[in-house]
């Protein structure tokens, strides 16, 4: 008896020279929902490897911890030692079915040591009946009526893309930024695209870089055949309230049959809020939100669709009631990232938990993996990112983004994604006078010589599958 109580007491010491007991307990805790990874933080389990037999593996977790995290991935070979590739990025085995962090945990994700269904099959790390085709029933739904609906990422005027539209009468024409993808934008239902910056008339004042556009890239948007822009951006306040009224004068002035969303010119108007798009039987409502505000003063916030919960509850509920189907489109995230912040995650959540079902987000340079987010026992897919649709950025692979191709079909008197693909673009830009963007199926190695160092179309080819998965579409 002696022998055990000593041996007791021994173990005792132990485990009070290597972590205190409030957290040791917290280990019979984590089965049910403990952070497991601030767990490992406040104990040294080098100390107590031969009690607990957890030692190294913690040990290469605190080593692992201080590596490159959340790298792209499209295997665990992509990733160093001691991580593992989910969700196309690099986790540690702690973190390997705990993505919490970000909001990313999604029973549809699989790698090597979560199998799918047997009725599916693992593609780029989700559990698909196809390659083309989202979380549906196996059974398909009976469908009454669809619409196609075409969402393009931001345009930023900078660098080669602003000179590139410089005539020789200093006035401007950037109808050349959209011959190659024309087809695909005039074909969509309707077409949406995300202009980051406010238009300038008077051309004395344009400068680049500060969010002044010349009108005439609204006029190229026009003839693109783009029903809907999104203004609802981080820029919108850049040239203050005259920058604002002067976007949508110009819209209204000109083209009449184009929707802006996101940006008022007064607090008395909503109609800038949210738009209902009305074809074939069909109601879906379109909202833009910003998630910046940017020193816009409280007696002005009206000027930009800034998200709050208020608004969210608001605006979603109405069209709700009113539609078949809600649309939320986003300016958020942070410029160079390839993966959604905190913040994001909140939205997104905060918009599905009131009953949105699909996010479309913009302003990254880069385009951001698809995932769905769940709240409040509510799904919404999200697209995170469509990176740029035009934009001289530096930033490597900032030159590939994508134009979501998604189809809203209405059965049983509900909306909902029937059918839903990536199309892969690229930017070719040449010079300051050959600037054009190119899907990348129509896209070649010679192209990409003449515009980019060391080019590789097939390592622009993977990247693309890597980011965009099972979505991907090729056409």
């Amino acid at each position: 008896m002696q022998k055990f109580l000593v041996f007791i007491l021994f173990i005792t010491l132990s485990f009070e020279q290597s972590g205190n007991f409030t957290t040791i307990n917290n280990l019979t805790k984590t089965n049910n929902n403990t952070d497991i990874t601030n767990f490992t933080k406040n104990v040294n389990f080098t100390e107590i490897n031969n009690c607990t037999g957890a030692g190294n593996f913690s040990k290469k977790y605190n080593e692992t911890k201080k590596k490159s995290h959340f790298q792209d991935c499209s295997n665990n070979s992509n990733c160093e030692k001691d991580l593992y590739c989910k969700l196309n990025r690099c986790v540690t085995k702690f973190e390997l079915y705990n993505l919490k962090e970000l909001g990313l945990e999604d029973k549809n994700v699989c790698d090597f040591n979560k199998p799918c269904p047997s009725e599916k099959k693992c593609l780029k790390h989700r559990c698909v009946n196809s390659e083309n085709e989202l979380d549906l029933p196996r059974k398909k739904r009976k469908t009454d009526t669809s619409v196609n609906l075409l969402f393009a990422g931001s345009i930023f005027l900078n660098g080669k893309a602003y000179i590139s539209g410089i005539q020789s009468n200093d006035s401007f024409n950037y109808d050349h930024f959209f011959k190659h993808i024309k087809n695909d934008i005039k074909n969509a239902d309707l077409a949406v695209v995300d202009q980051e910056t406010v238009f300038q008339t008077n051309k004395t004042n344009f400068q680049r870089r500060v969010g002044n556009t010349p009108t005439e890239l609204g006029d190229a948007i026009a003839n693109a055949g783009f029903k809907l822009v999104l203004h609802g951006t981080i820029y919108a306040y850049s040239k203050r309230s005259q920058g604002i009224r002067n976007t949508i004068n110009f819209w209204d002035d000109n083209y009449p049959d184009i929707h802006v969303l996101g940006i008022s010119k007064n607090s008395m108007s909503s109609e800038k809020d949210y738009y209902i798009f009305k074809k074939n039987n069909i109601k879906i409502g379109i909202i833009n939100f910003s998630a910046f505000q940017n020193l816009i003063p409280k007696n002005r916030e009206y000027l930009v669709n800034i998200i709050s919960k208020e608004k969210i509850k608001n605006l979603v509920g109405k069209l709700k009631n009113e539609t078949d189907f809600v649309i939320v489109c986003m300016n958020w995230g942070e410029k160079n990232y390839s993966s959604p912040n905190k913040q994001q995650v909140k939205f997104a959540k905060d918009l599905a938990a009131n009953g949105v079902k699909l996010i479309i987000g913009n302003h990254p340079s880069m385009v951001h993996p698809v995932s769905y987010v769940k709240s409040k026992g509510k799904k919404a897919l999200v697209l995170w990112s469509l990176g740029h649709l035009v934009s001289d950025s530096q930033k490597q692979y900032s030159y590939l983004g994508a134009l979501a191709n998604i189809t809203i079909s209405r059965g049983k008197g509900k909306g909902f994604i029937s059918n839903f693909n990536l199309i892969p673009i690229i930017n070719h830009k040449v010079n300051n006078t050959n600037y054009s963007v190119y899907k990348l199926s129509e896209y070649s190695q010679e192209l990409g010589q003449e515009a980019y160092k060391e080019f590789s179309m097939e390592n622009v080819t993977e990247k693309c599958k890597k980011i965009m998965g099972p979505f991907i579409n090729f056409k």
